[in-house]
Order: C-alpha cells, then structure tokens, then sequence
C-alpha cells in the first residue's frame, strides 16, 4: 500500500517537473531570413509608386522611403489636336529604401551622380551610368541591371502624355503607374554592369552601359526594381534626334 503511495507521488513530481519545463522553458520559433528578406523588398516594391519623391538633394539624404526625381520636358504628338506638344515628366535618379523585418533590416540607397557617353566595341553609341549604391547586404549574388529600349520613342512618349493629360501631374519615366507598367513598350536589355567598392567607406559604385536610346535603366534586387535615369544635361542634349527631350521646365517641387 505504502509502495503504491509513493509511485503515484514519484509518478505526480515526474509529471509536474515535465509540465514545469514545458512552460517555462523557451521554445524557438522557426523564421527564415531568407523569407523575411524577401517579404522586405516585396513591399518595398509594392509601394515604390507611391513614395515621396523630391528634387532637393537635402531632403534626399535625410528622410526614408523617398525618390529623388528631376523634372524635364519632353515631346509627344497630340492625336486629338494633330500637333507636337511639349509635357513635363519626372525621372527617377535616386531612391533611399527601408523596410525592417522581423530579424533582418533591408535598407537600398541609389544615386545617380554622373552619366556620359561612351562608344560600344563596334563603336554604337551607349551611356555610362554611375551610380552610388550602399546596400545593407552584399548585392553581388543577385544584383541585375537591364536597359529599358523603347520599341518606338514616339510611342513611348505618348504614352507618357496619355497619362499626364489623365492624371494633371508629371508621370515619372519607369515608375508610373507602376514599375513595369510599360512593358509593352520597352525591350529589357540586360546591361553590362560592374560594382567597385570602397574598403574604407562602405560606398559602392555601379557602372551600367545601357543603348543611348534606353529611356532608363532598372537595377533589380528581386523582386525589387528600381528604375533610374541619367539627368540630360550631362548627355549633350539636343544633339541626338533619338532623345526627345528639349529643356527643363519650372514646375514646383513633387511631393
């Protein structure tokens, strides 16, 4: 009798010490990071179109989430009126990107600093973009970089007008109404593109060669893209027929 009373009490402390552990003890959740990251820049993706954009450099370097954009005029034909118009547009030469996860914190920041021409190995006319890139994560596994070539500028451009005549605002060249929006339009070519890295300043600069006709370049970290444009000036404006852009315009700053 006495032995069974002392089994159920063995049997009771076992049980508790069992019930005790369970409770108490912490139990890891299972996460991936490679999920987290991903989820990150999906929603950056996401909302990319509806980010603050602005032309002040000084705003630029100081909030998240935000686009620097340039305005510019360009040319389209006016079906309806039978004539060449000119209309403001918006190109995109930077973004500071931030989303934190869970675990991880994605953080992407692009600058276009200078653009100038270049000759292909044949000798066709290209565009050197350089780009200031600081990236939160090594992006040479996975980073990309394609040229956007309009299949025909003129349509392209009209394309671009349809849409600021619907909206009454500049549209901004890639990135409205969504990142590729216009992929009817324009032929992706992947670009030939180059990292250096500064071992002391945790800056990289990325090289792209894109055709002199691309109307930008999109530097994809998937399933992020983010759409970038050279400023015109740097190019030697009015020089080729193939860019219809004439002169910049004075439009107040884009919010």
């Amino acid at each position: 009798m006495w032995s069974t009373a002392y089994g159920l009490i063995a049997l009771a402390a076992v049980a508790f010490a069992v019930l005790y552990t369970a409770v108490h003890v912490p139990v890891l959740s299972t996460f991936s990071l490679a999920d987290q990251l991903y989820n990150a820049k999906s929603w950056l993706a996401q909302n990319l179109p509806a980010f603050a954009r602005t032309e002040k450099l000084s705003h630029f370097r100081l909030y998240v989430n935000i686009v620097r954009v340039k305005m510019v005029n360009v040319t389209a034909h006016d079906s309806s009126e039978r004539r060449w118009v000119l209309f403001p547009i918006a190109i995109p030469l930077g973004y500071r990107l931030e989303r934190e996860g869970r675990n991880v914190l994605y953080q992407l920041f692009l600058n276009v600093t200078a653009c100038r021409r270049v000759a292909a190995p044949r000798g066709e006319p290209y565009v050197l973009y350089e780009v200031e890139l600081r990236h939160s994560l090594d992006p040479l596994p996975w980073l990309e970089v394609y040229a956007a070539v309009p299949r025909n500028s003129t349509e392209y451009y009209n394309w671009l007008y349809s849409l600021y005549k619907a909206w009454g605002r500049p549209p901004a060249v890639g990135l409205d109404p969504m990142v590729g929006a216009d992929a009817q339009l324009v032929e992706l070519v992947k670009a030939e593109h180059a990292l250096l890295y500064d071992a002391t300043g945790g800056v990289a600069r990325l090289y792209a060669a894109a055709p002199v006709s691309a109307a930008y370049i999109l530097v994809v970290d998937y399933p992020l893209a983010a759409p970038l444009t050279c400023p015109y000036e740097d190019l030697g404006v009015g020089t080729q027929d193939d860019i219809p852009v004439i002169e910049p315009p004075n439009p107040p700053d884009v919010k």
